[in-house]
């Protein structure tokens, strides 16, 4: 829906009157006291200053910001080189501009009417990769037609800036054909006195204009993906889901079914299915922890992995063990540790620091439906005195249907390995302890587990984000990652495991303008910025596959190539181009 273009400010009385209420609000300095709704600006434009004064633009800037060494999508750009050259020859001789930004409201090339106005651009830093976006610039015609999903108009003293309050800005977004994702903005400036209501229509045709040539340009591939798509959900009134590597489509049942985290979900199980050419029917528990019954259709002679998918809610919901229909890294360590927790056989976990065995043992403790207590004393932490400590350990071990966790075991201080074995020989309940580490007391426990790190369980991140993201915010309704955002945080390193994700998510809630945390809302974490580039998909695929056979050949790389059917030169080659070393454990 458009905005109403009676309400857009109209001569120099209008202007004044929307640069005051600006000015007041501006000196205000405080996001939460909007102006009026009677004060005669549109209520589209107020809240585009309180997200402009939220994301700190300075109103008093005259330059753009802009993103080094940005690369324009070819796609979008091959496809709006025509209508914006037709554009150019439309706006020959007006004192008028027109910008074509990538999605994230970044530059990619403009064309102007009066060729005299160049060295002005030009000036004030319009190159490519300067940023538009409203946390860059503030309320303009591009920026804040993306907040608004829609096209949109600003004119003259709606800007937030002062600089553009004698122009009129209205842009379009560009959205894929297919997936109705944004792909770029097209927009159209003239100096304020010039404004016409007309420039609205007039930009969102041409914007429809490049995404009609985007459709013409679609692969094949997915023309005939979309075509499966649309024969499957016409014929079934579940949820359907289309996917490959640069689609994902879904009809309105499926809108209404899903959180933004399920997307990456089904991605990854499309990807990992082991039956690849044909139909292939499994269990799966979505990021809400609803159970559902997935029905996998391959699209025929895709080059690949594309295929069209049917949910079906599942009656038995606990059949479903984790985000996929066989357990990942996480849920296979859980089940194991509930069958040594039912023989009461005492466990050692072992990782890395943050990968979550603490969290793995209270999980496992609480699912067993038990009312005994869950005690977890840390070896690191005996500020109160050994004495303390080891009186708290002889207490918690006695209940038998207690579980006792024992934290950095390998940092267990000399003068108290002695009453811990005394302890840990007489305990009656279930022993858990984890270690980063070797420990002195390894020894004690029969049953070790190694955990693995986050970065070689990117499968279950979408759920740990959900829950994260429930744990923070309970209320509903409540915000959801979006699937790029995901893809992001599925692809870093992870170094703080899932300790560093936890705190990584709660940073981008916080920096969250909307209902969504999106890729500009997560912290520059160097795990993944400093990267030259992102992983494929399918190289996120080969690394899994190899620490996966590593682990269960016990980390001997050649017995790892053998049972993957490669040559040893082989496995060596794509364990140093994967940064993996075989004795990593």
């Amino acid at each position: 829906m458009s905005p109403v273009l009676g309400a857009i400010p109209a001569g120099r009385q209008a202007w004044r009157q929307t640069m005051e209420v600006r000015e007041r609000f501006l000196a205000a300095g405080d996001p939460a006291r909007l102006p009026p709704p009677a004060c005669g600006v549109r209520r589209e434009i107020v809240m585009s200053w309180r997200r402009s004064l939220l994301s700190g633009v300075d109103p008093a800037a005259t330059t753009l910001p802009r993103d080094e060494g940005t690369v324009p999508s070819e796609r979008l750009d091959r496809a709006a080189r025509p209508v914006i050259d037709r554009l150019s020859g439309q706006l020959a001789g007006m004192p008028a501009w027109s910008f074509l930004t990538d999605r994230e409201c970044r530059l990619v090339r403009y064309v102007v009417g009066d060729r005299t106005l160049i060295p002005q651009l030009e000036a004030r830093g319009a190159v490519p990769g300067a940023r538009f976006g409203e946390d860059a610039v503030g309320t303009n015609g591009l920026g804040t037609a993306v907040e608004e999903r829609q096209p949109f108009i600003v004119a003259g003293s709606e800007h937030f800036r002062a600089y553009e309050s004698e122009v009129t800005t209205a842009g379009a977004p560009v959205r894929d054909p297919v997936t109705r994702r944004l792909v770029g903005v097209l927009n159209v400036n003239c100096p304020y006195q010039l404004t016409n209501g007309l420039m609205l229509p007039f930009i969102t045709e041409l914007a429809n204009s490049i995404e009609a040539r985007l459709a013409a340009a679609m692969p094949l591939a997915d023309r005939v993906l979309v075509d499966e798509f649309l024969r499957v959900s016409s014929r079934c009134p579940d949820p359907v889901v289309a996917v490959s590597r640069e689609v994902f489509i879904a009809n309105a049942a499926a809108l209404a079914f899903l959180d933004g985290a399920d997307h990456q979900v089904l991605w990854q199980w499309a990807c990992d299915a082991p039956a690849r050419d044909a139909e292939h029917t499994a269990r799966l528990r979505l990021t809400s922890d609803r159970a559902v019954t997935a029905r996998l259709r391959p699209l025929a002679g895709s080059a690949g992995r594309a295929a069209v998918v049917t949910l079906t809610p599942a009656s038995e919901p606990k059949t479903a063990v984790g985000p996929a229909a066989w357990p990942s890294c996480g849920e296979r360590v859980a089940a194991q540790l509930d069958r040594a927790r039912r023989a009461r056989l005492p466990v050692l976990l072992e990782g890395e620091r943050g990968t979550g065995k603490t969290v793995l043992a209270r999980t496992v403790h609480d699912r067993a439906g038990g009312t005994g207590p869950l005690t977890v004393l840390d070896a690191a932490d005996v500020d109160s005195g050994p004495g303390r400590w080891v009186r708290a350990l002889a207490a918690a071990v006695e209940d038998p249907a207690a579980t006792v966790v024992l934290r950095h075991l390998d940092m267990l201080g000399p003068a108290l390995v002695g009453p811990t074995v005394r302890r840990l020989d007489a305990a009656r309940a279930w022993l858990v302890a984890t270690a980063t580490g070797p420990a002195v007391l390894a020894e004690r426990f029969p049953v070790v587990l190694p955990v693995p790190p986050l970065r070689d369980r990117a499968a279950e991140i979408p759920a740990l984000v959900a829950e994260v993201i429930a744990e923070l915010r309970p209320d509903a309704p409540r915000p959801r990652c979006t699937p790029q955002a995901l893809a992001a945080l599925a692809d870093g390193e992870w170094p703080g495991n899932v300790r560093q994700l936890r705190q990584v998510v709660a940073s981008a809630l916080v920096r969250s303008l909307s209902c969504d945390i999106t890729v500009d809302d997560l912290p520059d974490v160097p795990s993944w910025s400093g990267r030259d580039r992102r992983r494929s998909r399918l190289e996120q695929a080969e690394r899994q596959a190899l620490v996966t056979a590593l682990r269960e050949a016990a980390w001997d790389a050649e017995a790892a190539a053998r049972d993957l059917g490669i040559s040893r030169a082989t496995i060596y080659r794509k364990l140093k181009r994967h940064g993996i070393r075989p004795g990593a454990r």
